[in-house]
């Protein structure tokens, strides 16, 4: 029971605090995709604990690792035992209906958002193989004099960009465009912007993913500049976004854009700094922000048994 107490706190507690300070990371010199991992981190920590509490409660026995957590809250541990047996009982109960109605919610509303997903991207790839055309590039370009890219995710991803885009930008600033957008198709982008809309739509109360979506767009945008200065130079992304700014034209639905938030982008492309080695960095990032809250709540925990037993 103390381990279910302790991750159930440690979710709601992610839940709860982490968009007030990765919202605080956004603004900041920090590489866009170490934020992004944070915010990722958090996403699933909050998920894969709030899940882990109410299986904990349902574990015959003992489940694993709940030993070692008494032994650091003795005197909670005893009261956990001394409690009566309903009490868990019910805890357990009332946690089973409660994953059931979220499982059940975050089935029909995922099975939804993929299904419309896959019939706009099956219909714009019919109509691109219409009206666009090959280069040999592994771009679909369109005959339309307004300068615009954006990408489809799926099986194989689409890029797709318009001969006004090539007609106003130099060869170097039409390759940074085109890279920002394959960062989106090789960060599997598209997919995370699903998986946070599907969250907020099955939690629309929950803080940390209502917030989630709209910041994950921001986030992937600013890495696939980050990505695209990487392959060409930063003052070349940045006048191609300057030059394509003005483009008011609307995006597909289930496509990544270039117009979103430009003033943001083009601060970032400035200030963004880049670590020495990115994959560590990221993967040490999300593993603090998903494991750190409930390592934090174990030892308050552990600090509030030592002054109730001493």
């Amino acid at each position: 029971m103390i381990l279910a107490m302790v991750l159930l706190i440690g979710a709601v507690s992610i839940a709860l605090a982490a968009p007030l300070l990765l919202r605080r990371l956004t603004d900041t010199s920090m590489a866009p995709a170490t934020v992004l991992s944070a915010w990722l981190g958090s996403i699933g920590g909050a998920v894969f604990f709030g899940v882990s509490a109410v299986v904990v409660l349902l574990w015959p026995d003992h489940a694993p690792a709940e030993s070692a957590v008494e032994t650091l809250a003795r005197c909670w541990s005893v009261i956990s035992h001394a409690a009566a047996p309903w009490i868990i009982e019910a805890g357990a109960g009332l946690g089973v209906l409660a994953l059931a109605a979220v499982a059940m919610r975050a089935t029909v509303v995922g099975r939804r958002h993929t299904r419309e997903q896959s019939r706009v991207r099956a219909y714009h790839r019919e109509v691109l193989a219409i009206v666009a055309r090959s280069r040999g590039d592994g771009v679909m370009w369109l005959d339309h004099p307004v300068p615009m890219a954006y990408s489809v995710g799926g099986r194989p991803g689409i890029v797709v960009a318009t001969d006004g885009l090539a007609a106003c930008l130099s060869v170097g600033e039409r390759e940074a465009v085109l890279a920002h957008e394959r960062a989106h198709l090789r960060g599997q982008h598209h997919r995370m912007v699903s998986v946070c809309a599907i969250l907020a739509e099955v939690f629309p109360r929950v803080p940390l993913f209502v917030a989630a979506p709209t910041a994950v767009k921001i986030l992937i945008e600013l890495t696939a500049d980050q990505y695209a200065a990487r392959v060409t130079s930063a003052a070349t992304v940045h006048s191609a976004l300057t030059a394509v700014s003005d483009s008011s034209l609307p995006r597909p639905a289930g496509t990544l854009g270039l117009s979103n938030d430009m003033s943001l982008r083009l601060w970032a492309l400035r200030t963004a700094g880049r670590t020495r080695w990115p994959r560590l960095s990221n993967t040490a990032v999300a593993t603090v922000s998903m494991f750190g809250p409930v390592f934090t709540v174990m030892l308050g925990v552990s600090a509030t048994a030592a002054v109730v037993c001493a």
